[in-house]
């Protein structure tokens, strides 16, 4: 089984820190990639970084992880005027969150090239990169 990242975006939802008391409650995550979104909802992790400037320099940190069990088309518009699927976990399941905070700072440069070379939106983690996010949930 697959598990995919997706950015968390302040512009939209403001610091990944605010929304944590909903996370904690049911974990979510947003995207406009259908074909991610459904097949992550079939049992897949996924991990949400935050990017950060510090100085002149973008900070990549792990927010949260969960296990997406649900997937959902918002009826008659968008997840936050953007968005076309929300990814979360079904009611009252528990969606193995792990939630750091702070988030923490992902130092693994391979990682963070690789990270910075891939298209926005929520994707296929491959396995070597996420034992990195593993890591960090230990």
């Amino acid at each position: 089984m697959s598990s995919y990242i997706v950015g968390h975006l302040p512009e939209d939802q403001g610091p990944v820190t605010s929304i944590y008391k909903e996370v904690r409650k049911v974990p979510f995550s947003y995207t406009s990639k259908k074909n991610e979104a459904e097949l992550a909802a079939e049992g897949s992790y996924i991990y949400v970084i935050v990017k950060e400037k510090v100085g002149r320099k973008n900070v990549f940190k792990l927010a949260y992880s969960y296990k997406c069990t649900e997937c959902f088309r918002k009826a008659g518009g968008k997840w936050l005027e953007k968005f076309d699927y929300k990814n979360t976990v079904e009611y009252e399941k528990d969606g193995e969150l792990k939630l750091l905070d702070p988030p923490l700072a992902i130092t693994d440069s391979d990682f963070i090239s690789w990270y910075k070379t891939k298209a926005l939106g929520m994707r296929v983690i491959p396995a070597e990169y996420e034992s990195v996010l593993k890591a960090m949930l230990v």
